[in-house]
């Protein structure tokens, strides 16, 4: 048998199904019923003589029952909204809000017409409508306290953050799983200390353009009410924002109208703008692993993976986007002033007095950085810029492995080689595992310039020989020794001049040399 016609079969037992069971509980007679997808529950678009609904079907539970009695309380104090509209419960003959059979939960609720955002020309009138949608969505529920919402916790809940990091290893490729890692990381030292200061309240908590609807040029609807919780109120722009930005050229100019429109009529505080840049990195993330996860459940599942190839290209994205770029860019838009600076003068000044004139300043201008990632450096100007120079470590800034392996080290021991302790035994041992069995011994030193001083020393001790032979323009440290063999060092002006024990060859380098090849 074929598959379209195992389809066709299914498709008509499945209507006959649905066709006893709405006329036995609710008295409506259905021309056609459509499968639509979803993460929690299995919804079908019903076609009536009486109208269009939505059927949703879930396992059955006490946690589902008592979060969909109060997700009705929700839509109807909802209804009061004018030119808003939302989904409502749709009685049974017995008047139930839901139905239980065979295991499962059943709700009916009224179709929503119109639009999806994700389909339409997201104008600069469209995107401030959204804002405001969710500005009065929020204003209305945010105070309202019903125990399953207020109980509730799950991983799309940016309060909840953390819950997601053990999907992490699902994520395949090292270099896409470190990205997530360092927000994982920043969202620790950047927004958990700072959460007892966010206002929190009811909120929808997915406002992705699938959810969203519009008519005319702007939002006037909004479904799937599934993931409300009671978070941080600022999640639902979070939320927001970071769906109407991927695949766009200037995400942050796209996510200023929205953050406009919301502000406008449910004005945000000055802490909630400035972290809206971390909490759009974890909600990028917590989709990603998310999607990594579901993936090695339902392979095919197109509506699970929808949105992960353009929420990767904004995460990535996001990563050159200089966090106080971000910041000032919201605060402008909300006629905010850009925050407290740095004062540049004040802080030469400040270096001056404590910092030897020895330590050189790169560039006319000096940078004032401020953060760090990977590859990318942050300066105070909202600049992002691409570190080719800056002794930068082989793993990157920030990386989040080697900050969590030192936090963790620091946080247990701390000490010199003088005792005895698993930490100097394991790492010893580890290093020597990744070299030839001849390179036997480990010498632990705090820099490269003790480091070379230390292979220098042990050269010369081994040999009984003090030359040195060396390369012109190299550099090879600051201590007494390591100047003494760097020609970088001893031939600049104020130099000691190259000593007697030193052998000074060219650099094999035909550039800027009177060689005419590297030969």
């Amino acid at each position: 048998m074929s598959f379209s016609v195992i389809n066709h079969l299914f498709s008509h037992n499945r209507l006959e199904i649905m066709k006893r069971f709405l006329k036995k509980h609710y008295g409506l007679k259905i021309s056609s019923c459509t499968e639509l997808q979803g993460y929690d529950s299995v919804n079908y678009k019903i076609d009536c003589d009486d109208g269009v609904f939505v059927l949703k079907q879930y396992p059955d539970s006490k946690e589902t029952r008592d979060l969909l009695t109060s997700e009705n309380h929700i839509l109807k104090l909802l209804s009061s909204l004018e030119q808003q509209e939302f989904s409502k419960v749709v009685p049974s003959l017995k008047k139930e809000i839901y139905i239980r059979e065979d295991g499962c939960v059943f709700c009916l609720l009224t179709f929503i017409e119109g639009d999806f955002l994700a389909e339409v020309e997201q104008t600069p009138q469209v995107l401030q409508s959204l804002g405001a949608f969710l500005g009065y969505l929020n204003k209305t529920i945010c105070h309202t306290k019903e125990a399953p919402i207020l109980a509730k916790e799950i991983q799309w809940d940016l309060k909840y953050f953390k819950k997601n990091y053990g999907y992490l290893d699902y994520i395949v490729d090292a270099k896409n799983r470190s990205l997530v890692d360092y927000f994982f990381l920043q969202f620790d030292e950047q927004v958990y200390p700072l959460q007892h200061q966010l206002r929190t309240g009811t909120i929808h908590n997915d406002a992705n353009d699938w959810n969203v609807l519009c008519r005319s040029g702007k939002v006037t609807g909004m479904i799937d009410f599934g993931d409300m919780c009671h978070s941080w109120i600022v999640n639902e722009v979070a939320v927001a924002i970071t769906y109407v930005m991927m695949d766009k050229e200037n995400p942050l100019e796209i996510a200023t109208r929205v953050i406009k429109g919301y502000h406008d009529v449910f004005p945000l505080e000055a802490l909630e703008v400035e972290l809206l840049y971390y909490l759009v990195a974890a909600r990028l993330c917590t989709s990603v692993c998310n999607s990594a996860y579901a993936k090695t459940l339902k392979p095919d599942s197109e509506y699970i993976t929808i949105s992960e190839k353009p929420a990767w290209n904004l995460l990535r994205k996001w990563l050159t986007i200089n966090p106080v770029r971000a910041k000032t860019v919201f605060r402008a838009a909300l006629g905010l002033n850009p925050g407290q600076k740095p004062n540049f003068d004040l802080q030469l000044q400040r270096r001056r007095e404590n910092l030897g004139g020895a330590l050189s300043l790169s560039y006319d201008r000096p940078i004032v950085m401020v953060r760090s990632a990977f590859q990318y450096m942050y300066d105070t100007d909202g600049n992002t810029i691409l570190d080719a120079y800056n002794n930068i470590m082989l793993s990157g800034h920030c990386h989040p492995k080697v900050v969590r392996t030192g936090q963790k080290a620091m946080a247990r021991l701390n000490t010199n080689t003088r005792y005895v302790y698993d930490e100097i035994l394991g790492y010893s041992e580890k290093l020597l595992s990744k070299f030839p069995s001849k390179l036997s011994k480990v010498f632990f030193v705090n820099s490269g310039s003790a480091a070379s001083d230390l292979a220098i020393r042990m050269a010369m001790t081994h040999t009984r020989k003090s030359k040195v032979m060396v390369v012109d323009h190299g550099y090879h440290g600051n201590t007494r020794l390591g100047i003494d063999i760097s020609a970088y060092k001893y031939n600049q002006k104020g130099g000691a001049g190259k000593r007697e024990n030193i052998i000074q060859t060219p650099m094999p380098n035909a550039f800027g040399s009177k060689f005419k090849d590297n030969g």
